[in-house]
């Protein structure tokens, strides 16, 4: 009795999962379309006879989260190979040098946020460009750290921005000073969503520094990147120590002013913004030896 549920269960289960498919690439589902049917096919039966049809729930939810993350990355993967060209490197590394510039003006106590806001901003076109300088190459790996800078970026804005809405409020000194003592819970919650942003952004760089070491990418300094993506790690651990932990004790971190506490935060800073004009520089070195040079008419007889 239980094999006629279960058959038409199947049928309609992988008429509705080929369907779905296309939600890969053409050449990804001309490849591995037949087998990864026959996978699903096997782990439904599995599935119902195992646990009926809470079984079969629960397959269908496992395969729709991972057919969404694996159709993206196999679609971005195949745009890659296409959409990135040496001027995207070119520009991409222009803005890492700018980045840079804004990464060392922070380590300035009286920048305000602006200068790592730009930095940021401008980091998303060296993401861009170490990883268009690695595709094809850097595989799953580089894609990963690609992803993971970008969300990382992103979120980074999105913490500084809610941060300097709620918590660190005022145009001066004394005025973020109170709005800070006023709410010392508050302004913990935005130094910590930094924070783990900033751990994010630099595991991505980690992982694009390995990538481009495997694919030998750089001709140079090929272990800056992962270099870099350490040193976002060094600022998140430093700066959750240095901040975060006093906010969450009800402490004001900043009153009264020691800069001697927070010296090894600004040399992250100093070295985050030399790492990134390093590293702009050679990408954009390496992408104006890609670009070929137009060559001149030929003399007319």
């Amino acid at each position: 009795m239980k094999s006629f549920p279960l058959t038409n269960s199947l049928s309609v289960s992988v008429r509705i999962y080929r369907a779905l498919l296309v939600a890969y690439p053409k050449k990804f589902r001309e490849h591995y379309e037949t087998q990864i049917v026959q996978v699903f096919r096997d782990s439904f039966r599995e599935a119902y006879h195992h646990n009926g049809m809470p079984g079969m729930v629960d397959l269908w939810l496992h395969t729709i989260v991972d057919l969404v993350f694996t159709a993206l990355m196999e679609r971005i993967m195949e745009r890659s190979q296409h959409m990135f060209s040496p001027k995207v490197i070119l520009w991409g590394g222009v803005a890492s040098v700018f980045g840079g510039l804004f990464w060392l003006m922070t380590a300035i106590p009286s920048s305000g946020g602006a200068p790592i806001v730009l930095a940021l901003v401008l980091g998303l076109g060296g993401l861009a460009s170490l990883y268009s300088l690695q595709a094809g190459q850097g595989g799953r790996l580089g894609l990963a750290g690609f992803a993971l800078g970008i969300i990382g970026t992103v979120l980074a804005l999105a913490a500084l921005w809610w941060a300097y809405t709620s918590s660190f409020v005022g145009s001066t000194i004394r005025e973020i000073n109170e709005s800070v003592e006023g709410a010392p819970a508050l302004a913990a919650q935005g130094v910590l969503f930094i924070m783990l942003a900033v751990a994010i952004l630099g595991i991505g760089l980690v992982l694009l520094g390995v990538a481009s070491l495997r694919a030998k990418a750089l001709q140079r300094w090929r272990g800056l990147p992962l270099g870099l993506g350490l040193l976002n790690i060094l600022l998140s651990i430093s700066g959750w120590l240095i901040f975060y932990v006093p906010l969450n004790q009800g402490r004001n971190p900043w009153r009264p002013w020691t800069p001697e506490l927070y010296a090894p935060t600004f040399v992250v800073f100093v070295l985050l913004g030399l790492g990134w004009i390093g590293l702009g520089t050679m990408l954009a070195t390496e992408a104006e030896a890609e670009i070929p040079v137009a060559q001149p008419p030929p003399d007319s007889a």
